[in-house]
């Protein structure tokens, strides 16, 4: 019983911090950058049917990767500008774990964070990853973070 207790303490720690989050939350700025969105559960124990990921300013171009199973549509504003990447028709069971791809240029300043507000919409009910901490605030502390991308300084040269 006594193994036992780090186990369980090590499973029921990592549940409460389980968040939607980017895979490599920094990258360059004028980088081409690979968003890997990790859904870690559902909502409510159940699965989760649909995903949209709300595109930060300085995100640009973004190309997402087609998945086997979900229908995959870039929304855009009247611009034409892509404000968000929509994963639809899909099913994601709550006990299992996924991946959602974009590509696309770092047209931030360095130095500087892009939020990644996701809808994640399950059979019983959402949940919206739209929490952006205030300065000095660990992300951690929020109840429903948006995943976080740390801007860096770009590499000199090509």
């Amino acid at each position: 019983m006594l193994k036992l207790i780090p186990v369980l303490t090590l499973l029921l720690g990592s549940q409460a911090f389980a968040h939607v989050s980017l895979e490599n939350p920094q990258a360059a700025a004028g980088s081409y950058y690979k968003a890997v969105v990790r859904v870690p559960h559902g909502c409510d124990a159940t699965a989760t049917t649909s995903l949209t990921v709300h595109l930060p300013k300085g995100f640009t171009t973004p190309k997402p990767m087609p998945k086997p199973g979900w229908d995959v549509n870039v929304e855009t504003d009247s611009n034409g500008v892509a404000t968000a990447v929509k994963f639809s028709g899909g099913n994601l069971p709550d006990a299992f774990y996924d991946e959602f791809v974009i590509r696309a240029k770092i047209m931030a300043p360095a130095n500087s964070t892009l939020y990644f507000k996701v809808s994640q919409v399950c059979e019983k009910g959402q949940i919206d990853w739209f929490d952006i901490p205030a300065p000095g605030q660990d992300e951690h502390e929020l109840a429903a973070p948006a995943a976080s991308l740390k801007v860096t300084a770009g590499a000199s040269g090509h």
